[in-house]
Protein backbone atom coordinates (compact mmCIF):
# COMPACT_ATOMS: atom_id res chain seq x y z
CA UNK A 1 0.00 0.00 0.00
CA UNK A 2 2.52 2.38 0.68
CA UNK A 3 5.03 1.19 -2.12
CA UNK A 4 2.04 2.30 -4.47
CA UNK A 5 1.10 5.34 -2.53
CA UNK A 6 4.65 6.50 -3.37
CA UNK A 7 4.50 5.80 -6.80
CA UNK A 8 1.53 8.10 -6.83
CA UNK A 9 2.69 10.89 -5.24
CA UNK A 10 6.02 10.77 -7.71
CA UNK A 11 3.38 10.65 -11.01
CA UNK A 12 1.54 13.69 -9.20
CA UNK A 13 4.76 15.61 -8.32
CA UNK A 14 5.93 15.69 -12.20
CA UNK A 15 2.42 17.71 -12.85
CA UNK A 16 1.14 19.23 -9.42
CA UNK A 17 3.38 21.53 -6.83
CA UNK A 18 1.05 20.78 -4.27
CA UNK A 19 -0.09 17.08 -2.83
CA UNK A 20 -2.83 15.90 -0.35
CA UNK A 21 -1.71 12.89 1.20
CA UNK A 22 -5.35 11.62 3.32
CA UNK A 23 -4.09 8.66 5.17
CA UNK A 24 -6.26 6.99 8.08
CA UNK A 25 -4.24 7.24 11.71
CA UNK A 26 -1.13 4.22 11.73
CA UNK A 27 -1.32 4.52 7.92
CA UNK A 28 2.12 4.76 8.00
CA UNK A 29 2.35 8.63 6.88
CA UNK A 30 5.39 9.16 8.14
CA UNK A 31 7.55 6.61 6.58
CA UNK A 32 6.60 7.89 3.30
CA UNK A 33 7.40 11.19 4.32
CA UNK A 34 10.82 9.75 5.23
CA UNK A 35 11.32 8.21 1.95
CA UNK A 36 10.77 11.74 0.14
CA UNK A 37 13.22 13.69 2.38
CA UNK A 38 15.63 11.44 1.88
CA UNK A 39 14.87 11.52 -1.79
CA UNK A 40 15.30 14.96 -1.28
CA UNK A 41 18.65 14.84 0.37
CA UNK A 42 20.12 12.51 -2.36
CA UNK A 43 19.48 15.36 -5.12
CA UNK A 44 21.53 17.75 -2.78
CA UNK A 45 18.22 19.79 -2.14
CA UNK A 46 17.04 21.25 1.75
CA UNK A 47 13.75 19.97 3.17
CA UNK A 48 11.04 21.79 5.60
CA UNK A 49 9.15 19.61 7.69
CA UNK A 50 6.34 21.63 9.34
CA UNK A 51 4.50 20.53 12.67
CA UNK A 52 1.90 22.06 14.25
CA UNK A 53 2.78 21.73 17.49
CA UNK A 54 6.23 21.51 19.89
CA UNK A 55 4.91 18.92 21.27
CA UNK A 56 5.06 16.63 18.07
CA UNK A 57 8.80 17.60 17.32
CA UNK A 58 10.27 15.01 20.24
CA UNK A 59 8.86 11.87 18.78
CA UNK A 60 10.04 12.94 15.35
CA UNK A 61 13.32 14.45 16.15
CA UNK A 62 14.41 11.22 17.86
CA UNK A 63 13.19 9.36 14.83
CA UNK A 64 14.54 11.84 11.93
CA UNK A 65 18.19 11.92 14.05
CA UNK A 66 18.63 8.41 13.81
CA UNK A 67 18.35 8.44 10.09
CA UNK A 68 20.30 11.46 9.22
CA UNK A 69 22.06 12.49 12.63
CA UNK A 70 23.38 15.85 12.35
CA UNK A 71 21.94 17.03 8.89
CA UNK A 72 18.52 17.49 11.00
CA UNK A 73 17.94 20.87 13.02
CA UNK A 74 14.85 22.16 14.92
CA UNK A 75 13.69 25.30 15.42
CA UNK A 76 10.71 26.13 17.73
CA UNK A 77 10.07 28.88 20.32
CA UNK A 78 10.68 27.08 23.19
CA UNK A 79 14.26 26.91 21.84
CA UNK A 80 16.57 30.39 23.48
CA UNK A 81 18.17 32.67 20.61
CA UNK A 82 21.38 31.50 20.95
CA UNK A 83 20.11 27.43 19.43
CA UNK A 84 17.85 29.47 16.89
CA UNK A 85 20.61 31.69 15.84
CA UNK A 86 22.91 28.85 15.28
CA UNK A 87 20.29 27.09 13.07
CA UNK A 88 19.97 30.38 10.99
CA UNK A 89 23.47 30.75 10.53
CA UNK A 90 23.85 26.69 9.44
CA UNK A 91 21.52 27.86 6.92
CA UNK A 92 23.58 30.63 5.63
CA UNK A 93 26.83 28.79 6.20
CA UNK A 94 26.30 25.08 5.62
CA UNK A 95 30.35 24.90 6.07
CA UNK A 96 29.69 24.94 9.61
CA UNK A 97 26.88 22.93 10.09
CA UNK A 98 25.03 21.44 7.08
CA UNK A 99 21.26 21.21 7.71
CA UNK A 100 19.55 19.15 5.07
CA UNK A 101 15.95 18.68 7.00
CA UNK A 102 14.92 21.35 9.44
CA UNK A 103 11.75 19.75 11.79
CA UNK A 104 10.25 23.01 13.53
CA UNK A 105 6.12 25.05 14.09
CA UNK A 106 5.37 27.60 11.92
CA UNK A 107 7.66 30.00 13.01
CA UNK A 108 10.44 28.05 10.97
CA UNK A 109 8.72 28.85 7.55
CA UNK A 110 10.62 32.35 7.93
CA UNK A 111 14.53 30.53 7.86
CA UNK A 112 16.83 31.73 5.15
CA UNK A 113 16.88 28.55 3.20
CA UNK A 114 18.41 27.88 -0.31
CA UNK A 115 17.99 25.18 -2.61
CA UNK A 116 14.39 24.17 -1.03
CA UNK A 117 13.34 21.49 -2.47
CA UNK A 118 10.29 19.95 -0.86
CA UNK A 119 8.14 21.00 2.16
CA UNK A 120 6.17 18.94 4.31
CA UNK A 121 2.83 20.17 6.14
CA UNK A 122 1.87 17.36 8.76
CA UNK A 123 -1.94 17.41 10.55
CA UNK A 124 -2.15 20.12 7.79
CA UNK A 125 -5.21 20.46 8.58
CA UNK A 126 -4.57 21.99 12.25
CA UNK A 127 -5.58 25.21 13.84
CA UNK A 128 -2.05 25.63 15.26
CA UNK A 129 -1.01 26.73 11.62
CA UNK A 130 -2.35 30.20 11.58
CA UNK A 131 -0.49 32.88 13.45
CA UNK A 132 -3.20 34.61 15.74
CA UNK A 133 -1.91 37.28 17.90
CA UNK A 134 0.45 39.48 17.62
CA UNK A 135 0.43 40.27 13.80
CA UNK A 136 1.15 39.10 11.68
CA UNK A 137 -2.34 36.63 11.12
CA UNK A 138 -1.22 34.44 8.56
CA UNK A 139 -1.68 30.70 7.64
CA UNK A 140 1.58 28.39 7.93
CA UNK A 141 -0.03 26.20 5.58
CA UNK A 142 -0.95 28.87 2.94
CA UNK A 143 2.46 30.86 3.43
CA UNK A 144 4.27 27.41 2.82
CA UNK A 145 2.79 26.45 -0.30
CA UNK A 146 3.46 30.83 -1.62
CA UNK A 147 6.98 30.07 -0.41
CA UNK A 148 7.48 26.45 -2.25
CA UNK A 149 6.13 28.45 -5.77
CA UNK A 150 9.16 31.05 -4.68
CA UNK A 151 11.59 28.22 -4.57
CA UNK A 152 10.28 25.78 -7.28
CA UNK A 153 9.73 22.97 -5.04
CA UNK A 154 7.53 20.37 -3.92
CA UNK A 155 4.60 20.64 -1.17
CA UNK A 156 3.34 17.57 0.64
CA UNK A 157 -0.12 18.18 3.00
CA UNK A 158 -0.59 15.34 5.31
CA UNK A 159 -3.40 14.08 7.59
CA UNK A 160 -5.70 11.77 8.60
CA UNK A 161 -8.59 14.41 9.03
CA UNK A 162 -7.81 17.24 6.02
CA UNK A 163 -9.33 20.47 6.42
CA UNK A 164 -12.58 20.45 4.15
CA UNK A 165 -10.65 23.30 1.89
CA UNK A 166 -7.72 21.15 1.07
CA UNK A 167 -9.74 18.16 0.30
CA UNK A 168 -11.73 19.88 -1.97
CA UNK A 169 -8.85 21.96 -3.67
CA UNK A 170 -7.59 18.25 -4.48
CA UNK A 171 -10.91 16.67 -5.34
CA UNK A 172 -11.37 19.77 -7.93
CA UNK A 173 -7.64 19.13 -8.99
CA UNK A 174 -5.88 21.91 -7.41
CA UNK A 175 -4.22 19.47 -5.96
CA UNK A 176 -3.08 15.76 -6.35
CA UNK A 177 -4.72 13.48 -4.01
CA UNK A 178 -3.12 10.40 -2.71
CA UNK A 179 -5.30 8.16 -0.31
CA UNK A 180 -4.07 5.32 2.12
CA UNK A 181 -7.50 3.85 3.48
CA UNK A 182 -5.69 1.02 5.77
CA UNK A 183 -3.59 0.82 8.57
CA UNK A 184 -0.06 -0.43 8.36
CA UNK A 185 0.45 -3.84 9.00
CA UNK A 186 -3.17 -4.95 8.40
CA UNK A 187 -3.99 -3.67 11.93
CA UNK A 188 -7.92 -3.09 12.47
CA UNK A 189 -9.53 0.76 13.09
CA UNK A 190 -9.80 0.74 17.00
CA UNK A 191 -13.32 -0.32 18.05
CA UNK A 192 -15.13 2.74 19.11
CA UNK A 193 -18.11 2.66 21.49
CA UNK A 194 -20.53 5.25 22.78
CA UNK A 195 -21.41 5.44 26.51
CA UNK A 196 -24.74 7.53 26.90
CA UNK A 197 -23.98 9.92 29.59
CA UNK A 198 -27.54 11.04 30.10
CA UNK A 199 -28.67 7.07 30.77
CA UNK A 200 -25.80 6.63 33.41
CA UNK A 201 -26.43 9.45 35.41
CA UNK A 202 -30.15 8.74 35.21
CA UNK A 203 -29.43 4.76 36.26
CA UNK A 204 -27.08 6.61 38.77
CA UNK A 205 -24.06 4.61 37.80
CA UNK A 206 -21.50 7.40 36.94
CA UNK A 207 -18.42 7.85 39.78
CA UNK A 208 -17.46 11.64 39.51
CA UNK A 209 -16.97 12.55 35.50
CA UNK A 210 -16.84 8.44 34.38
CA UNK A 211 -19.24 5.98 33.42
CA UNK A 212 -18.88 2.40 34.44
CA UNK A 213 -17.52 1.18 31.11
CA UNK A 214 -14.85 3.28 30.58
CA UNK A 215 -13.51 2.68 34.45
CA UNK A 216 -14.18 -0.99 33.67
CA UNK A 217 -11.99 -0.60 30.32
CA UNK A 218 -9.06 1.31 32.32
CA UNK A 219 -8.81 -1.55 34.81
CA UNK A 220 -9.12 -4.42 32.26
CA UNK A 221 -6.33 -2.34 30.37
CA UNK A 222 -3.88 -1.72 33.13
CA UNK A 223 -4.50 -5.78 34.31
CA UNK A 224 -2.48 -6.10 31.25
CA UNK A 225 0.03 -3.47 31.42
CA UNK A 226 -1.50 -1.46 28.76
CA UNK A 227 -1.83 2.24 28.81
CA UNK A 228 -4.38 4.50 28.29
CA UNK A 229 -4.92 8.13 26.80
CA UNK A 230 -7.76 10.36 28.16
CA UNK A 231 -8.90 13.35 26.55
CA UNK A 232 -10.73 16.14 28.18
CA UNK A 233 -9.97 19.88 26.19
CA UNK A 234 -9.97 21.97 29.00
CA UNK A 235 -7.72 22.38 31.52
CA UNK A 236 -7.70 23.66 35.10
CA UNK A 237 -9.40 21.89 37.81
CA UNK A 238 -13.16 23.25 36.96
CA UNK A 239 -14.77 25.40 34.65
CA UNK A 240 -15.95 28.03 37.73
CA UNK A 241 -16.84 27.69 41.02
CA UNK A 242 -20.55 28.92 41.87
CA UNK A 243 -22.59 29.91 45.62
CA UNK A 244 -24.95 27.42 46.00
CA UNK A 245 -27.49 30.16 47.79
CA UNK A 246 -27.06 32.85 45.52
CA UNK A 247 -25.53 31.25 42.37
CA UNK A 248 -22.80 33.71 42.11
CA UNK A 249 -19.95 33.08 39.91
CA UNK A 250 -16.59 34.99 40.07
CA UNK A 251 -15.89 37.18 36.77
CA UNK A 252 -12.39 38.21 35.38
CA UNK A 253 -12.52 41.69 36.21
CA UNK A 254 -10.81 42.48 32.40
CA UNK A 255 -12.46 40.34 30.16
CA UNK A 256 -16.14 38.73 29.96
CA UNK A 257 -15.12 35.58 31.14
CA UNK A 258 -16.06 33.26 34.23
CA UNK A 259 -12.47 32.33 36.10
CA UNK A 260 -11.55 28.71 36.13
CA UNK A 261 -10.43 27.12 39.29
CA UNK A 262 -6.63 25.68 38.97
CA UNK A 263 -7.03 23.70 42.28
CA UNK A 264 -2.96 22.91 42.34
CA UNK A 265 -1.76 26.90 42.52
CA UNK A 266 -5.23 27.33 44.68
CA UNK A 267 -5.80 30.15 42.48
CA UNK A 268 -9.03 31.03 40.03
CA UNK A 269 -7.52 32.27 37.14
CA UNK A 270 -8.54 34.26 33.62
CA UNK A 271 -7.03 32.28 30.51
CA UNK A 272 -7.55 35.02 28.42
CA UNK A 273 -5.59 37.99 30.16
CA UNK A 274 -3.99 35.39 33.02
CA UNK A 275 -5.73 37.70 35.96
CA UNK A 276 -6.30 35.46 39.08
CA UNK A 277 -7.04 35.67 42.71
CA UNK A 278 -7.09 33.37 45.71
CA UNK A 279 -9.92 30.77 46.15
CA UNK A 280 -12.25 32.68 47.86
CA UNK A 281 -13.59 31.16 51.34
CA UNK A 282 -17.07 32.75 51.22
CA UNK A 283 -19.12 33.54 48.56
CA UNK A 284 -18.22 37.55 47.55
CA UNK A 285 -21.60 38.36 46.88
CA UNK A 286 -23.51 36.58 50.10
CA UNK A 287 -21.51 36.24 52.30
CA UNK A 288 -22.22 31.99 52.36
CA UNK A 289 -19.26 29.80 52.47
CA UNK A 290 -21.18 26.95 50.66
CA UNK A 291 -18.96 27.38 46.91
CA UNK A 292 -18.99 24.44 44.52
CA UNK A 293 -17.07 23.22 40.95
CA UNK A 294 -18.60 23.06 38.44
CA UNK A 295 -17.41 20.98 35.53
CA UNK A 296 -14.11 19.16 34.96
CA UNK A 297 -10.98 19.78 33.30
CA UNK A 298 -7.27 17.95 33.21
CA UNK A 299 -6.47 18.81 36.52
CA UNK A 300 -9.61 17.32 38.37
CA UNK A 301 -9.54 14.14 36.10
CA UNK A 302 -5.78 13.61 37.26
CA UNK A 303 -6.64 14.07 40.82
CA UNK A 304 -10.00 11.41 40.14
CA UNK A 305 -8.11 9.05 38.96
CA UNK A 306 -6.05 8.55 41.28
CA UNK A 307 -8.10 7.54 43.90
CA UNK A 308 -9.79 5.21 41.49
CA UNK A 309 -6.61 3.70 40.66
CA UNK A 310 -3.96 4.32 43.67
CA UNK A 311 -1.40 1.86 41.98
CA UNK A 312 -1.78 3.59 38.76
CA UNK A 313 1.36 6.39 37.36
CA UNK A 314 -1.00 9.06 36.02
CA UNK A 315 0.67 12.42 33.94
CA UNK A 316 -1.09 15.02 32.57
CA UNK A 317 -0.20 16.99 29.37
CA UNK A 318 -1.56 20.54 29.02
CA UNK A 319 -0.56 23.87 28.74
CA UNK A 320 -0.34 24.16 32.55
CA UNK A 321 2.11 21.05 32.73
CA UNK A 322 4.19 21.82 29.97
CA UNK A 323 5.94 25.29 30.65
CA UNK A 324 9.06 24.70 31.11
CA UNK A 325 11.24 24.10 28.02
CA UNK A 326 11.46 20.34 27.84
CA UNK A 327 8.04 19.37 29.65
CA UNK A 328 6.78 17.77 26.61
CA UNK A 329 9.66 15.75 25.56
CA UNK A 330 9.92 14.57 29.03
CA UNK A 331 6.12 13.69 29.10
CA UNK A 332 5.99 11.61 25.87
CA UNK A 333 9.31 9.75 26.47
CA UNK A 334 8.19 8.81 29.77
CA UNK A 335 4.90 7.45 28.31
CA UNK A 336 6.82 5.78 25.65
CA UNK A 337 9.13 4.31 27.80
CA UNK A 338 5.90 3.03 30.34
CA UNK A 339 6.74 4.83 32.66
CA UNK A 340 3.47 5.83 32.71
CA UNK A 341 0.26 4.40 32.85
CA UNK A 342 -2.59 6.71 31.79
CA UNK A 343 -2.07 10.26 30.28
CA UNK A 344 -4.61 12.95 30.53
CA UNK A 345 -4.61 15.60 28.37
CA UNK A 346 -5.94 18.35 26.21
CA UNK A 347 -5.68 18.45 22.21
CA UNK A 348 -2.15 18.37 22.56
CA UNK A 349 -2.41 14.41 23.28
CA UNK A 350 -4.87 14.28 19.94
CA UNK A 351 -1.99 14.93 16.98
CA UNK A 352 0.34 12.60 15.69
CA UNK A 353 1.82 10.78 18.53
CA UNK A 354 2.54 6.98 17.79
CA UNK A 355 2.90 5.10 21.00
CA UNK A 356 2.84 1.32 20.54
CA UNK A 357 1.19 0.69 23.92
CA UNK A 358 -2.21 2.48 23.92
CA UNK A 359 -5.07 0.30 24.18
CA UNK A 360 -8.05 2.22 25.38
CA UNK A 361 -8.28 6.31 24.88
CA UNK A 362 -11.62 7.99 26.28
CA UNK A 363 -13.19 11.24 25.24
CA UNK A 364 -14.32 12.40 28.23
CA UNK A 365 -16.85 14.92 27.17
CA UNK A 366 -17.42 14.68 23.30
CA UNK A 367 -19.72 17.97 23.34
CA UNK A 368 -17.77 20.36 24.23
CA UNK A 369 -16.89 21.82 20.23
CA UNK A 370 -20.13 20.26 18.70
CA UNK A 371 -22.65 23.34 19.83
CA UNK A 372 -20.01 25.82 19.81
CA UNK A 373 -21.29 29.25 17.35
CA UNK A 374 -18.65 28.20 14.73
CA UNK A 375 -19.70 26.93 11.00
CA UNK A 376 -16.10 25.15 11.52
CA UNK A 377 -17.32 23.52 15.00
CA UNK A 378 -18.32 20.05 13.41
CA UNK A 379 -15.51 19.64 11.29
CA UNK A 380 -13.30 20.89 13.96
CA UNK A 381 -14.97 17.91 16.51
CA UNK A 382 -14.76 15.21 14.05
CA UNK A 383 -11.20 16.13 13.43
CA UNK A 384 -10.39 16.10 17.38
CA UNK A 385 -11.91 12.83 17.73
CA UNK A 386 -10.91 11.16 14.87
CA UNK A 387 -7.30 12.02 15.87
CA UNK A 388 -7.37 11.25 19.39
CA UNK A 389 -8.83 7.93 18.59
CA UNK A 390 -6.19 6.71 15.88
CA UNK A 391 -4.05 6.87 19.12
CA UNK A 392 -5.41 3.52 20.07
CA UNK A 393 -4.40 0.05 18.81
CA UNK A 394 -1.50 1.46 16.40
CA UNK A 395 0.75 -1.84 17.01
CA UNK A 396 -0.10 -5.72 17.27
CA UNK A 397 -3.59 -5.31 19.05
CA UNK A 398 -6.92 -3.25 17.78
CA UNK A 399 -7.78 -0.36 20.57
CA UNK A 400 -11.06 0.44 21.74
CA UNK A 401 -12.03 3.98 21.94
CA UNK A 402 -14.84 4.90 24.57
CA UNK A 403 -16.93 8.23 23.79
CA UNK A 404 -18.89 9.60 26.58
CA UNK A 405 -21.87 12.05 25.42
CA UNK A 406 -25.29 13.47 26.05
CA UNK A 407 -25.56 13.79 22.33
CA UNK A 408 -25.75 9.81 21.00
CA UNK A 409 -27.56 10.53 17.68
CA UNK A 410 -25.35 13.33 16.82
CA UNK A 411 -24.33 12.98 13.38
CA UNK A 412 -20.75 14.05 13.53
CA UNK A 413 -20.35 11.16 16.42
CA UNK A 414 -21.93 8.83 14.07
CA UNK A 415 -19.74 9.84 11.27
CA UNK A 416 -16.32 9.21 13.77
CA UNK A 417 -17.95 5.63 14.93
CA UNK A 418 -17.84 4.94 11.13
CA UNK A 419 -14.69 6.60 10.36
CA UNK A 420 -16.25 8.38 7.67
CA UNK A 421 -14.60 11.59 6.82
CA UNK A 422 -15.92 11.81 3.60
CA UNK A 423 -19.45 11.51 4.83
CA UNK A 424 -18.77 14.30 6.84
CA UNK A 425 -16.80 16.22 3.99
CA UNK A 426 -19.68 15.75 1.36
CA UNK A 427 -22.08 17.52 4.65
CA UNK A 428 -20.22 20.28 5.39
CA UNK A 429 -19.42 21.07 2.07
CA UNK A 430 -22.95 21.29 1.09
CA UNK A 431 -23.97 23.19 4.31
CA UNK A 432 -20.89 25.76 3.43
CA UNK A 433 -22.47 26.37 -0.27
CA UNK A 434 -25.52 26.82 1.24
CA UNK A 435 -24.66 29.10 3.41
CA UNK A 436 -21.78 30.49 1.44
CA UNK A 437 -18.61 30.09 3.76
CA UNK A 438 -15.64 28.47 2.51
CA UNK A 439 -14.09 26.91 0.39
CA UNK A 440 -16.77 28.71 -1.43
CA UNK A 441 -15.37 32.24 0.11
CA UNK A 442 -12.84 33.63 1.46
CA UNK A 443 -13.19 35.89 4.98
CA UNK A 444 -11.87 38.15 6.41
CA UNK A 445 -12.60 39.83 10.28
CA UNK A 446 -12.50 42.72 11.30
CA UNK A 447 -12.37 43.34 15.12
CA UNK A 448 -12.94 46.57 16.06
CA UNK A 449 -11.79 46.87 20.18
CA UNK A 450 -12.95 50.02 22.48
CA UNK A 451 -12.33 50.81 25.82
CA UNK A 452 -16.14 52.18 25.96
CA UNK A 453 -18.51 50.41 24.84
CA UNK A 454 -21.41 52.90 23.99
CA UNK A 455 -18.77 54.39 22.13
CA UNK A 456 -17.88 51.23 20.02
CA UNK A 457 -21.84 50.91 19.49
CA UNK A 458 -22.15 54.02 18.05
CA UNK A 459 -18.77 53.92 15.78
CA UNK A 460 -18.60 50.12 14.32
CA UNK A 461 -21.63 50.83 12.53
CA UNK A 462 -19.86 53.40 10.82
CA UNK A 463 -17.24 50.95 9.29
CA UNK A 464 -20.08 48.69 8.16
CA UNK A 465 -21.34 51.11 5.94
CA UNK A 466 -17.85 52.25 4.48
CA UNK A 467 -17.03 48.55 3.13
CA UNK A 468 -20.82 48.14 2.26
CA UNK A 469 -19.94 51.31 0.01
CA UNK A 470 -17.03 49.81 -1.51
CA UNK A 471 -17.76 46.03 -1.13
CA UNK A 472 -21.59 45.91 -1.73
CA UNK A 473 -24.19 44.92 1.18
CA UNK A 474 -24.19 41.44 1.07
CA UNK A 475 -20.75 40.97 1.69
CA UNK A 476 -20.60 42.68 5.21
CA UNK A 477 -22.08 40.98 7.78
CA UNK A 478 -22.63 43.11 11.37
CA UNK A 479 -21.04 44.85 13.39
CA UNK A 480 -21.82 42.18 16.28
CA UNK A 481 -20.70 41.14 19.42
CA UNK A 482 -18.71 37.77 19.80
CA UNK A 483 -19.07 35.44 22.51
CA UNK A 484 -16.83 36.79 24.70
CA UNK A 485 -17.48 40.80 24.44
CA UNK A 486 -14.56 42.12 26.32
CA UNK A 487 -10.82 40.96 26.72
CA UNK A 488 -8.39 42.69 28.83
CA UNK A 489 -10.43 45.81 29.60
CA UNK A 490 -11.51 45.94 26.17
CA UNK A 491 -14.95 45.43 23.99
CA UNK A 492 -14.91 43.99 20.57
CA UNK A 493 -17.24 43.97 17.85
CA UNK A 494 -16.93 42.41 14.55
CA UNK A 495 -17.59 42.82 11.25
CA UNK A 496 -17.54 39.53 8.57
CA UNK A 497 -16.44 40.24 5.30
CA UNK A 498 -17.58 37.02 2.49
CA UNK A 499 -15.52 37.67 -1.15
CA UNK A 500 -16.31 35.27 -3.13
CA UNK A 501 -13.48 33.41 -4.12
CA UNK A 502 -12.84 34.73 -8.06
CA UNK A 503 -13.84 38.04 -7.00
CA UNK A 504 -10.50 38.35 -3.87
CA UNK A 505 -7.97 40.48 -5.17
CA UNK A 506 -5.28 42.69 -4.63
CA UNK A 507 -7.80 45.47 -5.49
CA UNK A 508 -10.30 44.00 -3.03
CA UNK A 509 -7.29 44.55 0.25
CA UNK A 510 -7.07 48.15 -1.49
CA UNK A 511 -10.70 48.66 -1.07
CA UNK A 512 -10.88 47.24 2.86
CA UNK A 513 -7.69 49.55 3.53
CA UNK A 514 -9.03 52.65 2.12
CA UNK A 515 -12.65 51.39 4.14
CA UNK A 516 -10.58 51.59 7.18
CA UNK A 517 -8.60 54.75 7.08
CA UNK A 518 -11.53 56.48 6.01
CA UNK A 519 -13.51 55.45 9.06
CA UNK A 520 -10.41 56.53 11.15
CA UNK A 521 -9.92 60.01 9.52
CA UNK A 522 -13.80 60.45 10.57
CA UNK A 523 -12.98 62.36 14.24
CA UNK A 524 -10.50 62.31 16.84
CA UNK A 525 -12.49 59.90 18.57
CA UNK A 526 -12.25 57.43 15.78
CA UNK A 527 -8.50 56.92 16.30
CA UNK A 528 -9.11 55.48 19.82
CA UNK A 529 -10.58 51.96 17.99
CA UNK A 530 -8.38 49.75 17.84
CA UNK A 531 -8.78 47.47 14.82
CA UNK A 532 -7.82 43.92 13.44
CA UNK A 533 -8.02 42.69 9.94
CA UNK A 534 -7.43 38.78 9.68
CA UNK A 535 -7.59 36.61 6.58
CA UNK A 536 -9.30 33.58 6.62
CA UNK A 537 -9.66 33.21 10.23
CA UNK A 538 -10.09 30.16 11.88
Amino acid sequence: MQQEALIQLHKLFEDKKVVLLHGVTSSGKTELYMQLIEEAIQQNKKVLYLLPEIALTAQLVNRLKKRWGNKVGVYHSKFGDNERVEIWNGLINPRKVDYSVIIGTRSALFLPFSNLGLIIIDEEHDGSFKQQDPAPRYSARDAAIYLAQLCNAKVLLGSATPSVESYHNALTGKYGLVELTTRFGGIEMPETVICDLKEETRKKLMKSMFTSSLLGDIEEALKKEEQVILFQNRRGFAHFIECRVCAHVPQCVNCDVSLTYHKKADLLRCHYCGYSISLPKICPACGNPLMETKGFGTEKIEEELSMFFPKARITRMDLDSTRAKNAHADIINRFEERKVDILVGTQMVTKGLDFDNVSIVGILNADNGLYFPDFRSAEKTFQMMAQVSGRAGRKNKRGKVIIQTFSTTHPIIAKVVANDYVGMYTEQLEERKNFSYPPFTRLIEITLSHRNQDDLDAMSPDLADELAKRLGKDRVLGPEYPIVTKVQNFYQKKILLKIERDKYSLKLKDMVTDSVNSFLKRGKEYTKVRIKVDVDPQ
